[in-house]
C-alpha cells in the first residue's frame, strides 16, 4: 500500500462542517438501537473514515446525514443548519453520494448521468455540458470519448470514476461515500484510491467515507472513527495516532502485528530523513530511486520487487542525495516504537 504525500494541507472553503449530536436510530421491535448516541465533529474539508465490521452501524450513521435513514433522535448540523428542518429531496441534491454498486442509470448516457442533479436544479443546458466535460477530465476520462457512451460500455473502474463525477456535479460541499471501491479488483481499487486522494487534495470537500478495510482507512483518511457495535466510537483520531497509540485492545485488533509496515505507508522519505541519515549512494541500487515526496513503503516495495537492499533518494532536480537501505528503515521503525517516537512520520 502506497500513500500520496502532502496530505495534511489545511482545509479549504470547498467543504462544510458536519456535527453529529447524540445521533440515534432505533428500529421497531429491536431491543437495542442500531446507532446509539453518536456525537462527532467533522471539520470543513476533512475526509473522515467510518471503520468497523459489517453490521456495526457505520452505513446507517452515514445515511442519517442525508436522511436516507431518518434519525430517531439527535441532530445533524451542516455549517450549523439542522438537516432535519430541510426538505429531504433538497438536502440530497446538496450532498454528493457514491455507493459501492455505483448506481448509474443504464438507459442514460454518461453525460446524462453526470448532469442529472444539475438538470434537477434547473441549470442551463450549456452550463451542464461544460460541467460534464470538466468533471470527466477531472476524473481522467476523455470527454469526447466517454460523454456519449452508456454505463455498460465502461469497465467497473471507469463506471466508478463516473459515479464520483456525478456526485461532484453540483459542486456539493459534502460527499458521502459508502465503500465506493469495494467491488473492484485490488489493482483497480488501489489505482482509484490514489486518484481519488489526489482529487480530494485539490477539491477539499468534506467527506464521510464508510469502509471495513483498515488499509483503505489509513491510505485515505485525515481521521478515522473506529466503531464498535451500534456505532459506538472506540477511537476517533488520525491514522498515525491509531497506529502508534490504539485506545484499547479492540482498536489494536485492527492495527494487528504489522503496525510498522503500515506506518511506513504514512511516512514520506522527507519525514524519515528528519530522524535517520542517508547512506552513501553506493553502486548496488540497480538504478532505483525515490524522491522525498514518496513514502517509505514505496521505497520498500521498489526494493523488494527488484531484489535490492538499497534505493537512491533524489532531490527535486533528480540529483542523488544518498541511499536508503533496510538497516536504516529498521532504525526508523525502532525510533517509532520508543517513548516519544510516535511522531515519526
Amino acid at each position: 500500500m502506497s500513500r500520496p504525500a502532502g496530505r495534511r494541507s489545511a482545509p479549504a472553503e470547498g467543504g462544510a462542517r458536519i456535527e453529529l449530536v447524540a445521533l440515534t436510530k432505533r428500529y421497531p421491535g429491536q431491543s437495542e438501537p442500531a446507532v446509539d448516541d453518536v456525537s462527532m465533529d467533522i471539520a470543513a474539508g476533512e475526509l473522515v473514515m467510518l471503520l468497523g465490521p459489517s453490521g456495526c452501524g457505520k452505513t446507517t450513521t452515514m445515511k442519517m446525514i442525508n436522511r436516507l435513514i431518518e434519525p430517531t433522535s439527535g441532530h445533524v448540523l451542516i455549517n450549523g443548519e439542522d438537516v432535519l428542518r430541510l426538505d429531504p429531496a433538497e438536502l440530497r441534491r446538496r450532498i454528493g453520494y457514491v455507493i459501492q454498486q455505483i448506481g448509474l442509470f443504464p438507459h442514460l448516457t454518461i453525460a446524462e448521468n453526470i448532469g442529472l442533479v444539475p438538470r434537477l436544479l434547473g441549470w442551463k443546458a450549456v452550463t451542464i455540458a461544460a460541467r460534464v466535460d470538466e468533471l470527466l477530465e477531472l476524473v481522467g476520462l476523455d470527454p469526447s470519448a466517454y460523454r456519449g457512451r452508456y454505463p455498460r460500455q465502461l469497465s467497473g473502474g471507469q463506471q466508478q470514476r463516473v459515479g464520483v463525477a456525478r456526485a461532484l456535479a453540483a459542486d456539493p460541499p459534502v460527499m458521502l461515500m459508502d465503500e465506493p471501491f469495494g467491488a473492484t479488483d485490488p489493482i483497480t481499487r488501489e489505482h482509484l484510491q490514489t486518484e481519488f486522494h489526489k482529487l480530494q487534495r485539490e477539491l477539499r470537500k468534506t467527506i464521510v467515507f464508510v469502509t471495513h478495510d483498515f488499509d483503505e482507512a489509513l491510505r485515505l483518511g485525515d481521521r478515522i472513527a473506529v466503531l464498535r457495535e451500534r456505532s459506538v466510537i472506540a477511537q476517533f483520531d488520525t491514522p498515525e495516532r491509531i497506529l502508534s497509540a490504539p485506545a484499547d485492545e479492540y482498536v489494536a485488533g485492527f492495527v494487528g502485528s504489522a503496525a510498522a509496515i503500515r506506518r511506513s505507508g504514512l511516512t514520506t522519505v522527507d519525514d524519515a530523513l528528519r530522524h535517520i541519515a542517508l547512506a552513501p549512494p553506493g553502486d548496488d541500487s540497480g538504478g532505483l530511486s525515490v524522491s522525498g515526496e514518496d513514502t517509505v513503503r514505496d521505497a520498500i516495495d521498489a526494493m523488494l520487487r527488484n531484489g535490492r537492499d538499497r534505493i537512491h533518494v533524489t532531490d527535486r532536480d533528480g540529483a542523488v542525495l544518498g541511499s536508503l537501505d533496510f538497516t536504516r528503515i529498521c532504525e526508523l521503525w525502532a525510533r517509532a516504537g520508543q517513548p516519544g517516537g510516535r511522531d515519526v512520520g
